[in-house]
């Protein structure tokens, strides 16, 4: 039987654990802002010397955007559990 490992860690949702998170996605949201405006001009990407297409960038941008709305899922259990404790 072939046991499943989540990438998934019980998280602490704590005012300084948000704070963290807030300033992770900011440089996130840039890095993506970056890498948008790269592709769509088209830009060569140069890495050691080796160049690369523009769907390199494409398949970075569809990356960080999902690293985004795994944010984007911590921050809605964020509020979740801080509302469920108001009540």
């Amino acid at each position: 039987m072939k046991v499943m490992k989540y990438k998934y860690t019980i998280s602490n949702y704590t005012e300084n654990e948000f704070n963290k998170k807030d300033q992770e996605c900011e440089q996130l949201i840039d890095k993506l802002k970056d890498l948008v405006e790269d592709a769509e001009n088209q830009s060569i990407v140069i890495i050691d010397g080796v160049k690369y297409p523009t769907s390199m960038l494409w398949h970075d941008i569809a990356t960080t955007a999902l690293e985004l709305a795994n944010y984007a899922d911590w921050f809605d259990r964020y509020d979740q559990k801080n509302n469920s404790r108001k009540d």
